[in-house]
This record gives structure tokens, C-alpha cells and sequence, in this order.
């Protein structure tokens, strides 16, 4: 009788009445962002290097700029951080992989700056190439561009 009662005790049924309504999600319409890629074509600004350390660029008020372009390879940790002086704008900031290492973990590649001045004067791009987490030591490699805004 036991056995019983433990068999039947699982087997039970709801009592008859009305059923309640499962709520189901309504989908909502989705719109595809329209995006954009415009390629930034490399004549429309001068163009800076390593070999351009602690040079002097000059470019117009407002209008125009350059773009500062330096090998790096963030996959070793090392990354160049980068500061401008109150005087200009960095307008984009990105880093490209290497066309012929596409794909491939630990290629370097180039990270570049496209600035504008947005006051006239002497202004500054400053970059250190070293470990954000680590303190700086001094040894770090370093870029420097004075640029004149006129």
C-alpha cells in the first residue's frame, strides 16, 4: 500500500478551468544602421613618421591637418599613448593591421593620428610606445611633433 502511494503520489493533474495564457514576445521591426567606410585617402594630408621625431610641421587654421603614422604592435602589450596640447584635435585615431599579415595573431602593424589645429600657435603631438600598466622608466621609446598652426 505504501509503494502505492508513492507511485501515485507523482501523478497528478491540474484541476479543469481556464487556462492561463502563455505570454509570447511580440518581434519588434528591426532597421539596419546605415554605415559608412570612407578610406582616408593618404594625399589629403602630410604625412609623419618616426623619421620625423622632433621635427616641426606646419598646418592651416581649421581647415587641413596631417596625420601621424607609427609602427606598433599591440599584441606584445605595448601600445603608444598619445596626447596633444590644448591647441589641437586628434579627429581619428585607429590602428591598422598590416595588409600581408591579415588575420594572422601577433602581426604588427601601424597605429595613426589625423590632427587638426583649432588654435593658432606652437602646438604639440607627444606619443610613448610602452605597457599601460607598467610605470614609466624613462627607456621608452617616444615621438615627438611640434607643429606650428598658422
Amino acid at each position: 500500500m505504501l509503494g502505492a502511494m508513492l507511485l501515485l503520489s507523482g501523478c497528478t493533474t491540474q484541476p479543469a478551468g481556464t487556462p492561463t495564457a502563455t505570454p509570447t514576445a511580440t518581434p519588434m521591426p528591426t532597421t539596419a544602421v546605415p554605415t559608412t567606410t570612407v578610406p582616408i585617402n593618404m594625399t589629403d594630408f602630410d604625412v609623419y613618421n618616426e623619421t620625423a621625431n622632433n621635427t616641426t610641421a606646419t598646418i592651416p587654421l581649421g581647415s587641413g591637418g596631417l596625420m601621424v603614422r607609427l609602427i606598433e604592435n599591440p599584441s606584445t602589450g605595448y601600445s603608444w599613448n598619445a596626447t596633444v596640447t590644448s591647441g589641437l584635435t586628434i579627429v581619428d585615431d585607429a590602428f591598422e593591421q598590416n595588409p600581408a599579415s591579415q588575420g594572422m595573431a601577433g602581426a604588427p602593424g601601424t597605429h595613426y593620428w589625423i590632427l587638426s589645429g583649432t588654435a593658432a600657435g606652437q602646438q604639440k603631438f607627444s606619443a610613448i610606445y610602452m605597457r599601460p600598466w607598467e610605470n614609466v622608466t624613462g627607456t621608452e621609446d617616444t615621438f615627438v611633433l611640434n607643429i606650428l598652426v598658422e
